[in-house]
C-alpha cells in the first residue's frame, strides 16, 4: 500500500456524472498495475471509442493513451500504439501512427503488456454497446480479441474505463454493474488482470501515469499547457467528439478542459514534495481571510513565511501582522502570482475560476487543514459526517474530562487546526522535517486534538492523516457542489486515505453505503450499531452499551444516558474512540 497512489485512486474515481464510479473501484488495482508496468519491457495501448451517431471518435482516450505512453517512454519502455481505423485520425492529429487492427500483434510484438484506455468491450451477448444502451458492434472493431489472447499467453493486461462497458470491466462484479444506468446490457466481460476505474477514462491514464511518477520518483504527467493541445488537437485535426455531447469541441464527457487540467494538477499534487518541505522562507496566496485564513495566515509567519491575502470582501488585519500584499474586491490571478503555494478558505469552490487559473500555472493550491497538518503533524482524532460532528467531538471531550485527561477541540464551526496548534504546546516554530511522523500510537494523550473536518476542507487533503478517523453519516447535503451520494462518499473517505495498518477507522454498521468503505481501508476498522451486536466495535443492546475492542466484550453505560442522544453513532464512536486511546469507561455516559 502507498498512501500517494491511494489518493490518485481516490481522486480519479471522482464522479461528475453520479455513475457510482467510487463504487466500483477495486482497491489497490493502480498500484498493482503500475507496479507491473515499471517493469515492462514493451508495451501495446489500446485506445478509440467510435461514435456512430456522430460519425468520429471521442475525446476520451487518446489523450490518455498518449500521456501514459509518453511516461513509458520516459521510463525506457517500448510503446506501440492500437486503434481500428475509424478513430486512427485522432491519434495521427497527436502525431502517432498506430497500428490498425493487428490481428497478430501479440505473437509478432512479444509486447510484456496490454493497456486498454476508453475501448469497448463486448457484453454477455459478444455484442458491443455504449453508455445507452445502444448496440455499435458494426464500427467497432473486436481489439479485445487482443486481450483475451494476451490473458491465454500470460501476458499481463490493464483495462481503464469509466462506466463498464470497456475492456478491463469484467473484474467488476456484476452486482456493482448494476447499479449503473443499462449496466446489466452494457457490462463488459472481458477481464483483465487490473481493472482501473475512473470518472473519465483520461483521468486513469493520468493516475496511472501518476502512479508511476510515485514509484519511480519523476513527475511523468503532461504539463496543463500540453494536456489542453493535446484534447484541442483531436478535435481539431482529427475530427473528434464528445462522447455525452457528440458535438466537435474540446470538452471530455460533457466537461470543460478546466476539469481535466484540474484534475491533472491534483494528481500532480500527491507525486511532487510539498513547497513547505523545502526548508525555506515561501511566498503563500491565502484566499479569504475568514478564521481559517486570519489563523492560516498567523501560523505561517510565525514559521518565517511571507503571506499575501485575497478576499472579496474588507480586511482587517490582525494586530502585529505583517503581510506581503493585501487585494479586496475579488481574487485576481495577477496578485497571486508568483506565490509558492495557495491556501483555500473552505468557501472558495475547487471549481472557481481563481483555482482553474492557479491550476494552469501550476501553483499549488490546499486547504488550511493540510497547511496545518504538513506544518505540524501530530496525531489526531478527526470526525466527519453529514451531522452530528461537532456533537461528537464535546462527548469525545467530556469522556476524556471524566477520566481525568485534556482532549482540545476544533475544526469545523470551531477554531481551525492552525488557530488550535498556535495557541497549545506544540512548537510550531519548527519545521516539518524536525517532527517525528505520528505513530500508530497516541503518545501524548494528554495533548490530543479531536477535530470536526468537513467535505469542503477533504477535497484536497494531501499527507492529512488522523490516527483515529471517524464517519458518522451521509444525507443529501451539499449535493450543489459534490453532484451526488456517491461522490461525496468518495470525498469523505479522503479522511482515511493515508492510513496505515495501525491507524482506526470507525464506520456506522447499519448504513450498508459506508460500511462497504471497510474494504477499502488498510488499517483497523472498528463499527458502531444500534441495531445489531458488531464483531468488532460498540452497540446498543438490552438497554445498555457494549464495546468489543480486542476480543472481550465490555458493558458500558445504561439506557437512560444513552437515550439522551437522537444519533446513537455519535455517542458509539466517541466511546469506541475514547477506549481506543485508552480511556476507562466503566460508568455510565
Amino acid at each position: 500500500m502507498n498512501p500517494r497512489i491511494t489518493s490518485i485512486e481516490n481522486l480519479i474515481a471522482s464522479d461528475p456524472a453520479g455513475r457510482n464510479i467510487f463504487g466500483l473501484v477495486i482497491t489497490d488495482q493502480l498500484r498493482l498495475a503500475a507496479q507491473s508496468l515499471r517493469l515492462g519491457r514493451r508495451v501495446g495501448i489500446v485506445s478509440g471509442f467510435y461514435i456512430p451517431q456522430a460519425g468520429d471518435g471521442e475525446t476520451d482516450g487518446p489523450p490518455g493513451a498518449k500521456a501514459l505512453g509518453d511516461a513509458l517512454h520516459a521510463l525506457g519502455i517500448e510503446v506501440d500504439y492500437i486503434t481500428d481505423h475509424w478513430c486512427a485520425p485522432l491519434f495521427r492529429a497527436l502525431d502517432i501512427e498506430p497500428l490498425i487492427e493487428p490481428h497478430d500483434y501479440v505473437t509478432r510484438a512479444n509486447p510484456t503488456h496490454l493497456v486498454s484506455v476508453e475501448r469497448p468491450g463486448r457484453g454477455r451477448d459478444g455484442r458491443y454497446r455504449n453508455m445507452r444502451g445502444i448496440d455499435i458492434s458494426a464500427t467497432t472493431f473486436p481489439l479485445d480479441d487482443l486481450f483475451l489472447e494476451a490473458t491465454r499467453n500470460g501476458l499481463t493486461t490493464i483495462g481503464v474505463g469509466d462506466g463498464g462497458n470497456e475492456i478491463g470491466m469484467g473484474k467488476v462484479f456484476a452486482e456493482a454493474l448494476s447499479t449503473i444506468d443499462h449496466g446489466a446490457d452494457i457490462a463488459s466481460t472481458v477481464a483483465t488482470d487490473f481493472c482501473i476505474t475512473a470518472g473519465v477514462s483520461n483521468w486513469g491514464a493520468y493516475g496511472l501515469s501518476g502512479a508511476l511518477s510515485v514509484l519511480s520518483g519523476r513527475d511523468l504527467l503532461p504539463t496543463a499547457d500540453g494536456c489542453m493541445k493535446d484534447i484541442d488537437r483531436v478535435v481539431r485535426i482529427g475530427g473528434a467528439v464528445d462522447g455525452v455531447t457528440h458535438r466537435h469541441e474540446p470538452t471530455v464527457d460533457g466537461l470543460d478542459l478546466s476539469v481535466s487540467i484540474r484534475m491533472l494538477e491534483n494528481i500532480r499534487r500527491q507525486i511532487i514534495p510539498s513547497p513547505l518541505e523545502r526548508g525555506e522562507s515561501l511566498l503563500v496566496g491565502v484566499l479569504g481571510y475568514g478564521e481559517t485564513g486570519r489563523s492560516a495566515s498567523a501560523l505561517l509567519t510565525k514559521q518565517g513565511h511571507r503571506v499575501r491575502i485575497s478576499d472579496i470582501a474588507g480586511v482587517t488585519l490582525e494586530s502585529g501582522l505583517v503581510v506581503d500584499g493585501v487585494e479586496t474586491g475579488g481574487h485576481t490571478i495577477d496578485f497571486l502570482q508568483g506565490c509558492d503555494l495557495v491556501v483555500a478558505s473552505p468557501g472558495v469552490r475547487e471549481d472557481s475560476s481563481i483555482r482553474d487559473e492557479l491550476h494552469r500555472r501550476a501553483i499549488p493550491v490546499m486547504s488550511e487543514l493540510e497547511l496545518a497538518f504538513q506544518l505540524a503533524p501530530r496525531d489526531l482524532i478527526a470526525v466527519t459526517g453529514t451531522i452530528g460532528k461537532r456533537t461528537t467531538v464535546e462527548l469525545l471531550r467530556t469522556l476524556f474530562a471524566s477520566a481525568g485527561r485534556q482532549l482540545t477541540i476544533g475544526g469545523n464551526r470551531g477554531l481551525p487546526l492552525s488557530a488550535l496548534l498556535l495557541d497549545s504546546e506544540w512548537d510550531v516554530g519548527c519545521r516539518m522535517s524536525d517532527i517525528p511522523h505520528p505513530t500508530s500510537d497516541i503518545r501524548h494523550p494528554t495533548s490530543l486534538i479531536a477535530l470536526a473536518v468537513s467535505s469542503f476542507q477533504l477535497e484536497t487533503v494531501v499527507h492529512f492523516r488522523p490516527h483515529i478517523a471517524i464517519l458518522l453519516n451521509i444525507n443529501e447535503a451539499h449535493l450543489d457542489r459534490h453532484r451526488s451520494i456517491a461522490e461525496y462518499i468518495r470525498i469523505k473517505s479522503r479522511i482515511f486515505m493515508n492510513h496505515r495498518p495501525d491507524d482506526i477507522l470507525i464506520l456506522p454498521f447499519d448504513d450498508e453505503r459506508l460500511r462497504t468503505l471497510s474494504r477499502k481501508h488498510h488499517g483497523r476498522t472498528f463499527f458502531v450499531s444500534h441495531r445489531q451486536a458488531v464483531d468488532r466495535g460498540a452497540w446498543l443492546a438490552d438497554g445498555a452499551i457494549y464495546t468489543n475492542i480486542d476480543g472481550t466484550v465490555e458493558r458500558l453505560g445504561d439506557a437512560a444516558s444513552s437515550g439522551a442522544y437522537p444519533y446513537p453513532e455519535n455517542l458509539l464512536s466517541a466511546v469506541i474512540a475514547a477506549r481506543l486511546c485508552g480511556l476507562p469507561i466503566n460508568h455510565s455516559v
